[in-house]
């Protein structure tokens, strides 16, 4: 009865919360809207923040795990094998968001798929969001906007060490407990001109059997990573920063007796190798009030060693088996890619005088990709490169309006015409209370690669991979947003904001099988018919010295203009593989809610927050259980998820530091996907729900 009540009052509240709403927030500087710093009430263009006191102290582990404390913003899991997360925003999946760090696009397509789970929460200072085209400022990818992350800042020498553990109910096995460790230590010169950041720490996600079906539905995770940050202020015209980040990740499930067994013996399994290497130079030169440029390279080098499969599609070895087969050789399902990504930029800022600034700018990017599975009849040998012009003029008439317009062209080596992008942003501040934010947007993708390509899902152990059309062409999009904001009193903020974005050549994907490989259900990548994204964000908060009230409803429409082919076979065939049609975007959900609270007591601080998630359509294979033959293709509707988090943090002053305690249980109503596929032919890819069950976490954190 408390579950059903907790979630019906979530269903039916129409309010909506938005970022943080005290003063100060006001006076945030942010960067990522125009490509300069400034105040968030003086940009144009509508800038969301997660500011670092919002995810510090809440078991939060990953990049994943801390955007999700943003409005409007989904994190879902694709696969029930690997249990890889990506990030939706506007209705759209992750392959349409651009995701920086530092503002630069340094997620090459290999490391979209599982990067924003390797990436330290303890390494961010701030998230800055921008929803909408970003394309103008930002190149390729970034239809549904920018997710940009702003590194720490340290003020004075010292470090930080934290560690936590976590536990999930269900079958576990293996020998090392889930937890995470994570350590940094800063430098800072007395004059403050040279600051140096040394980190490290590893990721431990126990692997899982909530069923009890002797397969994995949380698989394995073990993550190391370590890096440094320099930072050298030559003198208040000069600023260099270098950046060195790597990460070495192993992923495995399945079926539960591959662990400590060949992967290759399990009935279905996945075992990923990821290894991935960043590195950035930057330089911000001040020539003088007026007139500041900056020179950026990003180099980064993503590896992986993967196997996809299991003995049910791809056979065995052994003669007792019933899926022997004589011809099969120890390569099957065993897979390398090795992806290295350039980037290099240049912006100059010019302040004409106090109504006019133009920005303009270069980027160029190249990507070379080389995929090898011999089992999926995939190989990828492939290179893409950008080159990208850009410019904008903001123009300040008076003191209430502030107009920014600007385009960019991009050649792109996949597309033969080059590509035009226009954006134009307008804020007119009526009062000191009250302002309102509208814009048009464009922006682009490219047919290249794409990340989703490089990870296989299963259906029982059945590869599925996709290939691109010869002849596609790059999705383009245009979206127009209006975003009134007020400050009601020094308590209340209430955000509205509506958009609709218009796709064309949108990019799908179609059923393609080739007969020539049986155990490998191919996909096709096209363009297919236009379509749209509509909807609306309310955001209400009310701040306290003490205490904190945030709610948010998202409602998002995502359509195409004519019924896709999801599944199946539109020739009707094979009676068992019928053909799912719909018009609808499907793992999107209607609505979304947020509801965060804060409070400040005299022994503890404490928190609770609410995200619910309403239905959306999903795409399921039924297969035999017993033999794993196709028995229907289906669609169903998922239910509401309602996944509440609560934690408590106590911070003891020491003489020689600071040690902060926490503890929470995340998903405490266990609002979990009750539908999952069991078993030796499950369909990976039916994956709605929350990414864990209730887990339990506890830690510390001692700074110094």
């Amino acid at each position: 009865m408390f579950h059903y009540s907790i979630r019906q009052f979530a269903i039916n509240t129409f309010l909506i919360s938005a970022p943080a709403i005290a003063q100060d927030f006001l006076e945030a500087v942010v960067v990522t809207g125009s490509r300069y710093q400034e105040y968030l009430k003086n940009t144009p263009v509508r800038t969301e923040i997660i500011d670092r006191e919002i995810f510090q102290n809440r078991g939060i582990r990953s990049l994943a795990e801390a955007v999700e404390y943003s409005p409007g913003i989904r994190v879902e899991t694709t696969c029930q094998n690997c249990n890889q997360q990506a990030i939706q925003m506007l209705g759209l999946p992750q392959q349409y968001i651009g995701i920086l760090s530092d503002g630069l696009p340094n997620f090459s397509a290999l490391a979209g798929v599982y990067g924003i789970e390797q990436i330290p929460a303890g390494l961010i200072g701030q998230i800055e969001i921008v929803k909408g085209g970003g394309s103008v400022l930002y190149g390729p990818g970034a239809v549904a906007g920018v997710i940009n992350l702003i590194p720490r800042d340290p003020q004075k020498t010292g470090g930080q060490f934290s560690l936590d553990s976590k536990i999930m109910p269900g079958n576990t096995f293996g020998q090392e407990p889930g937890g995470s460790f994570f350590g940094l230590y800063d430098h800072v010169s007395q004059d403050g001109s040279f600051k140096a950041t040394f980190f490290g720490g590893f990721d431990r996600i126990q692997p899982t059997d909530l069923a009890g079906d002797g397969f994995t539905d949380v698989s394995e995770r073990s993550l190391l990573n370590g890096g440094l940050r320099l930072v050298w202020n030559a003198n208040p015209a000069h600023k260099f920063s270098l950046d060195y980040f790597t990460s070495d990740e192993e992923r495995l499930g399945g079926d539960i007796k591959i662990f400590g067994r060949p992967t290759n013996t399990g009935l279905i399994a996945e075992e990923i190798f990821s290894q991935r290497h960043v590195a950035t130079a930057k330089w911000i030169a001040n020539w003088n009030e007026l007139f500041n440029t900056s020179f950026a390279y990003s180099y980064s080098r993503t590896n992986r060693n993967s196997y996809y499969g299991g003995t049910v599609a791809l056979g065995s070895p052994d003669p007792n088996s019933l899926y022997f087969d004589p011809t099969w050789t120890n390569d099957r399902g065993y897979g390398s890619t090795i992806d290295n990504l350039h980037f290099i930029e240049t912006t100059a800022n010019w302040t004409l005088n106090e109504r006019h600034r133009i920005t303009f700018g270069s980027q160029w990017k190249y990507e070379d990709i080389r995929d090898v599975q011999l089992s999926a009849n995939r190989a990828i040998d492939s290179s893409f490169n950008n080159l990208g012009l850009l410019a904008q003029h903001r123009y300040t008439p008076n003191e209430k309006i502030t107009f920014e317009y600007g385009a960019r062209f991009d050649v792109h080596s996949e597309v033969d015409n080059p590509i035009f992008s226009p954006r134009a942003a307008l804020l007119y501040s009526a009062t000191d209370q009250f302002r309102l934010r509208t814009a048009i947007s464009t922006g682009f993708r490219a047919p290249e690669v794409f990340d989703e390509d490089l990870h296989i899902s299963n259906v029982g152990g059945e590869l599925f991979t996709t290939f691109n059309d010869p002849d596609l062409q790059e999705e383009s999009s245009l979206t127009a947003s209006i975003s009134p904001e007020w400050d009601l009193n020094d308590n209340w903020r209430l955000e509205l904001n509506g958009f609709h974005t218009w796709l064309d050549n949108t990019l799908v994907v179609e059923p393609n099988d080739l007969p020539s490989t049986p155990n490998v259900r191919e996909f096709l990548r096209t363009n297919g018919e236009s379509s749209r994204i509509f909807g609306a964000e309310l955001n209400l908060a009310y701040d306290q010295p003490l205490w904190r009230l945030e709610f948010s409803w998202v409602e998002q429409h995502l359509e195409y203009d004519d019924s896709q082919l999801l599944l199946g076979d539109d020739t009707f065939s094979d009676p068992a593989d019928n053909p799912i049609l719909s018009d609808r975007y499907t793992k999107t959900p209607n609505s979304l809610g947020l509801i965060r609270f804060t409070h400040e007591v005299p022994w503890f601080d404490w928190f609770i927050t609410a995200k619910l998630t309403g239905p959306m359509d999903v795409p399921r294979v039924i297969s035999d259980p017993a033999n794993g033959n196709l028995l229907e293709n289906r669609l169903e509707k998922s239910d509401w998820f309602f996944n509440v988090d609560l934690g408590f943090s106590k911070i003891f002053e020491l003489s020689n530091g600071k040690l902060t305690g926490s503890l929470g249980v995340r998903n405490l109503l266990d609002d979990f996907q009750n539908d999952l596929e069991t078993g030796a032919f499950r369909d990976s890819d039916y994956v709605a729900g929350p990414a864990f069950p209730r887990s339990f976490y506890a830690g510390f954190k001692y700074e110094f």
